[in-house]
């Protein structure tokens, strides 16, 4: 008996009737006394039965026979041997770009990642299986062989061009999502128009629906039918009620299944709609999707995806293009990211690195292009630090700086006083704050702003300002505007001040009171100036190069040696109140003072003040804010090489 559909397969293949498999079947069918014609469509009927007996072929994809359709799965899922290079270098490219700087993929890694693959693609196969070979589609054997040979040759859909890339044996990619709609929809034009002989209409887009299924292409029929039937029209996309589900941490294979499952159908291209790449993010942290209303107004359409990994944000996720964020969801999501640990962070770091890499792109096709004052301002970062992802800070910074060697020079000279003037605001803020609570009368603002004025024009001339880009080219080196209240405070004053900046730090102030109430207020102060309330100098963000990581002795020589040198610079180390003024600056300008950097950002040895003997030790005061956040009015060793910095101005 000719099944229905086999035509349509002869038409779509006209060589399957005469392939060998087939010819093989019927010859052993009419052997056993069966009666084949020769027409392509009797011969292909004839084949499929014999798929679909579990007493002959017993073809898992027809029968639902497991041990089948593990055998079929696992012909078409990647061999390990055929993953590509490039799929590794991709991946170091990813972490490059992300700031996690140069990885190396080991043997287990590439183990790891081959096995990710190999295990989404088999999910991927499997829910096609379930459905095809299932109660709830109801397809018939020669549309579940079509379906199922066809998927097995397509990889991943590309939205902008609106098709299914081809597959080869060496794609990485996922296997198609299954859209239940979407299939339902191929099979009900295909089976009326090319099986059953009826007219469809295919409403405002006929004319392409009819060039589709004259040709049959399965892969170019489904991309058509997801355009169909998923909200993608601007009026649903522009729908932005819904509702957050969040898929706590977990290794419960069932939330996995849950989460993945929501996401497919609908043709985000998160890898989380792969259910073994769920089980492993699940595993991380929680995942946050937010559904916007379906057509029948429940939330079930994924729009945004939070991913979650050791308790902060680590990736958020949309359905446009390059999975990039729908703007009409950006209040929703920049409202979410505010009320999860790591959100805002994760904005900040989004978006560093994703100028970082167009700048690192720029500077691998025309290392000379000239950049503009806020790419200046970015990459040496005068204004922040760049944060990205990964534990150390992103390598491409100072390779990029590398490439321009001194082009930037003369621009960042010029844009110096303006970089300093920019700090305004913040310096005076700390230098009131300090001020007040030493007890000290506050300059206001417009005399401090004159003042700003009158010393940039001084250190315009007197050098300093070529100074400080030396400094900052050579060693990287930030320039810090500090105003410091020009008075004398006591040990009890700053040891109160410093402990009370530590209540807003993850960690409370540790203070050495056992070695600095052995200086006096005026060596733990610094030396007044002559008139006015404030005193202005530039603090470099990291160590001075000359002093070495020499003892406190040898530094004190190099740095009087220094100031012989330039007289003009009116070098200083920094003192006790210079340096808590310089954490509140810090503070206000925006730094959390935490993280990896700030020790070598705010450590200051006052390497000027008598040591003193303890324990046997010779050792002067070292303060700074560690890496973990904890302030330190400590000690350091005053015979041990240790680094130091000083100011100008």
């Amino acid at each position: 008996m000719k099944i229905p559909g086999s035509s349509f397969l002869h038409d779509r293949n006209p060589q399957l009737h005469s392939s060998e498999e087939v010819e093989s079947v019927a010859e052993y069918l009419r052997a056993g006394g069966e009666h084949i014609p020769n027409e392509p469509a009797d011969k292909i009927s004839a084949h499929l039965g014999f798929l679909a007996n579990r007493d002959y072929a017993n073809d898992g994809i027809l029968t639902g026979d497991q041990a089948s359709i593990d055998r079929q799965i696992k012909a078409h899922v990647i061999k390990a041997e055929d993953v590509p290079e490039g799929y590794f270098e991709l991946q170091q490219r990813i972490a490059r770009e992300q700031g996690h700087g140069d990885i190396e993929v080991t043997p287990d890694m590439r183990s790891q990642l081959t096995e990710a693959i190999q295990s989404d693609q088999r999910a991927g196969l499997g829910k096609w299986v379930e459905y095809l070979g299932g109660d709830d589609g109801g397809y018939p054997d020669w549309f579940k062989s079509y379906s199922w040979t066809s998927v097995t040759k397509i990889g991943t859909y590309d939205k902008e061009k609106n098709e299914f890339q081809k597959r080869s044996k060496g794609t990485t990619a996922p296997y198609p999502e299954l859209n239940r709609e979407a299939l339902a929809y191929v099979y009900d034009v295909l089976n009326k128009s090319r099986v059953e002989g009826q007219q469809v209409d295919g409403g405002a887009n006929n004319d392409k629906l009819q060039e589709l299924l004259k040709n049959g292409n399965f892969g170019k029929l489904y991309a058509h039918a997801i355009l169909e039937v998923t909200p993608d029209s601007p009026e649903l996309r522009n729908e932005i009620e819904g509702s957050w589900t969040t898929f706590n941490q977990t290794d419960d294979p069932r939330t996995s299944r849950r989460l993945s499952g929501s996401l497919q159908g609908h043709g985000t291209g998160w890898c989380t709609a792969g259910e073994s790449t769920a089980t492993h993010q699940l595993h991380g942290g929680d995942f946050h999707v937010y559904y916007t209303r379906d057509e029948e107004g429940k939330d079930t359409v994924p729009r945004v995806a939070i991913r979650m990994e050791q308790g902060k944000v680590a990736e958020v996720r949309g359905v446009n293009a390059a999975q990039e964020l729908e703007p009409v969801m950006a209040d929703i999501t920049g409202e979410r990211l505010k009320d999860l640990p790591g959100g805002e962070e994760y904005i900040r770091k989004a978006e560093d690195m994703k100028r970082l890499t167009a700048l690192d792109d720029l500077m691998t096709k025309n290392p000379d292009a000239v950049l503009s004052k806020d790419d200046l301002l970015f990459l040496y970062e005068f204004n922040r630090t760049i944060e990205g992802f990964g534990y150390d800070r992103d390598p491409r910074i100072d390779e990029i700086k590398a490439k321009r060697g001194e082009r930037d020079l003369p621009e960042i000279i010029r844009m110096l006083p303006e970089v300093l003037a920019d700090q305004t605001a913040s310096s005076y803020q700390a230098y009131s704050e300090v001020a007040q609570a030493t007890v000290a009368e506050v300059m206001d603002k417009p005399a401090f702003a004159r003042l700003l004025e009158t010393k940039l024009a001084e250190w315009q001339g007197n050098g300093t300002m070529d100074y400080v880009v030396r400094d900052f080219v050579e060693n990287g080196n930030k320039p810090n505007l500090l105003a410091t209240p020009n008075v004398i405070a006591d040990w009890q004053t700053l040891r109160d001040f410093a402990v009370h900046f530590g209540e807003q730090q993850p960690y409370e102030t540790l203070v050495n009171d056992g070695l600095y109430q052995h200086y006096s207020a005026e060596e733990l102060s610094g030396e007044l100036q002559q008139g006015g309330a404030v005193r202005l100098s530039i603090m470099p963000s990291g160590y001075t190069k000359q002093l070495g990581r020499k003892p406190v002795a040898e530094q004190l020589n190099t740095f009087k040696k220094m100031q012989v040198e330039s007289p003009s610079l009116k070098l200083r180390v920094p003192s006790v109140l210079d340096a808590v003024t310089y954490w509140q600056t810090l503070r206000a300008r925006g730094d959390k003072l935490s993280g990896n950097g700030t020790a070598d950002k705010t450590w200051i040895r006052h390497f000027n003040l008598e040591p003193k003997r303890r324990g046997g030790l010779s050792g002067v005061p070292g303060s700074g804010v560690r890496d973990d956040g904890e302030p330190r009015l400590d000690y350091s060793d005053a015979d041990r090489g240790g680094v130091a910095r000083v100011s100008v101005g």
